[in-house]
């Protein structure tokens, strides 16, 4: 198989083209949402509901089993296509197995807390609406694993366009419960979550069947056992990534958590705000690092130590490339993006002000995000698990810390959650390249660290050029939320429209000029092998 930056750069437009899609068919269930429910306190219930529902998708969907899955795949299909595919199968059931063993025993005990527990209304809604989406696990779970089957596969399209129907769905029961009070449409909602992961996960089916039937030398259902070699091989590397992403897992239902003590409609202020902040990620950083982990992979298995770091500085250089101007464009423009998007129906000048701050602390955390997200990969292509895994920790609880100090201390309220985030983001990423270059090699190479500066400065440029221009044409909004007070946010579609395409212009403009002088636009060089 042939790798190449060609073939990864192809691999992560198909990615890009179909999660294109299903980001539009995402932030139009979020403005639906803003529109119908705003920030109000049951949405904010059930947001944190939604999560805690889904405290074990990364874990047993797209993250850690993912992550452990496609490079002990990758190997056994060098020595033997049959044995890869037969893994892949034993794994799906076991996994199916597991899930309903937790769902169910999960949904036992929020039902004893339930009928037992001495909790507050608002409280007993959280865990009534997260008993109601347990069932939603096995399937978004179960679609992640295919979609690790079919990143292999090359088949990038179908699992990032697959979350469309998912969306779709969500936004035709929130468009159906709109005339119903915010509180008693939540159960609905919730039931309509599960219909629409059912729906994400048979979108994934017909191909990976089709896939497996074509590579197996057997009846698809013949013969299969759930504690082979080859599946307890997994066992190490899976529960280290496990421990990993369950950091990570946990830190996000903490901040739901922090942010309903701080303020009710902390939650909704906080999913607004980083809808926004993971958009460019998922568009990018995530079409990246989902392309780039099966070549790094393949290049380990064949002792090309060279191409490895050859793959990882294009990719690093690419992300940079693209997040450092989009953080930036986030902290001039995002008040515009924000009133376009959500201004309208329920959703406030004062939700406007809250998702903003929290899209801006949010935003200062995007680069290095985006970086960990290339740097775990290229972590897990060699087989050390560890290192990810210490570093989630360490964030973990460096996450916690900073919430309590920031909330406890000095009451800064939802913001200060989005505020934690990006600090322990900005730790993850030294700490996980300082680690990997320790055990790898240096891959941050002096034309790479050259490139980063270039970007930063025509981004900079670019940023300080629309605050000058905003100010001078007397927009103080931007000052105004700085000293926390609350602008008047249009309510007319063509005028926030108008806003936030001329500043974006503008940035896109000043960002291009000192680009083109800074002699940016990269050179193609390309390393082929055939692995």
């Amino acid at each position: 198989m042939n790798d190449t930056t060609s073939t990864i750069f192809k691999s992560a437009r198909r990615f890009f083209s179909g999660t294109m899609l299903s980001r539009v068919a995402g932030m139009m269930r979020d403005m639906s949402m803003a529109y119908v429910f705003g920030t109000q306190a049951p949405i904010a219930s059930f947001m944190l509901a939604f999560r805690l529902s889904n405290l074990l998708r990364r874990l047993f969907g797209e993250g850690a089993l993912q992550s452990a899955f496609i490079p002990e795949f990758e190997a056994l299909r060098h020595q033997d296509s049959n044995r890869a595919f037969l893994f892949f199968r034993d794994i799906g059931v076991l996994l199916t197995v597991v899930l309903t063993c937790i769902i169910l025993t999960s949904c036992l005990g929020l039902g004893a807390l339930l009928v037992y527990g001495n909790f507050s209304e608002d409280n007993r809604e959280v865990i009534f609406l997260t008993l109601l989406m347990m069932p939603s696990l096995l399937f978004i779970c179960l679609f992640g694993f295919n979609a690790s089957l079919l990143q292999c596969e090359k088949s990038y399209f179908t699992p990032s366009v697959a979350p469309v129907a998912f969306n779709i769905i969500w936004i035709v029961v929130v468009l159906l419960l709109k005339n119903m009070q915010g509180k008693e449409a939540m159960p609905y909602l919730a039931i309509g979550v599960i219909i629409a992961c059912f729906c994400q996960w048979l979108m994934t089916v017909p191909r990976t069947i089709s896939i497996l039937r074509n590579q197996l030398t057997i009846p698809l259902w013949k013969n299969i056992r759930l504690y082979t070699p080859d599946v307890l091989k997994i066992c190490k590397p899976l529960f280290l990534g496990i421990l990993g992403v369950a950091a990570s897992q946990i830190n996000n239902a903490a901040d739901s958590v922090f942010a309903r003590y701080a303020d009710l409609e902390g939650p909704a202020l906080l999913w607004y705000a980083i809808r926004l902040q993971q958009l460019p990620l998922a568009l990018f950083g995530i079409a990246i690092a989902g392309a780039i982990l099966p070549p790094l992979s393949r290049a380990i298995k064949a002792l090309d130590w060279e191409k490895y770091h050859h793959f990882l500085q294009y990719a690093l250089k690419n992300t940079a490339a693209l997040m450092l101007p989009i953080t930036c464009y986030l902290l001039v423009v995002g008040d515009s993006c924000i009133n376009l998007i959500y201004g309208h129906g329920d959703f406030t000048s004062s939700s406007v002000t809250g998702t903003t701050l929290c899209l801006w602390a949010y935003g200062l955390g995007l680069f290095p995000t985006a970086l960990v997200l290339i740097l775990a990969p290229a972590s897990y292509a060699q087989g050390n698990y560890r290192l990810p895994a210490y570093a989630s920790l360490i964030t973990m609880i460096l996450n916690c810390v900073l919430n309590t100090w920031f909330i406890v201390g000095f009451g800064l309220g939802a913001v200060s959650i989005a505020l934690a985030t990006s600090i322990s983001a900005w730790v993850n990423l030294f700490f996980l390249g300082i680690s990997l270059s320790k055990k790898s090699g240096q891959f941050m190479t002096a034309e790479l660290n050259k490139s980063i500066i270039k970007i930063s400065l025509a981004t900079v440029l670019a940023t300080f050029g629309v605050i000058f221009v905003r100010g001078y044409l007397g927009d103080l909004t931007l000052l105004l939320l700085i000293q926390e007070q609350v602008p008047h946010f249009t309510t007319s579609i063509p005028l926030q429209l108008f806003a936030c395409l001329w500043q974006t212009g503008l940035f896109a403009v000043l960002f291009g000029a000192c680009a083109y002088r800074l002699n940016l636009f990269p050179r193609k060089v390309e390393i082929k092998s055939t692995i």
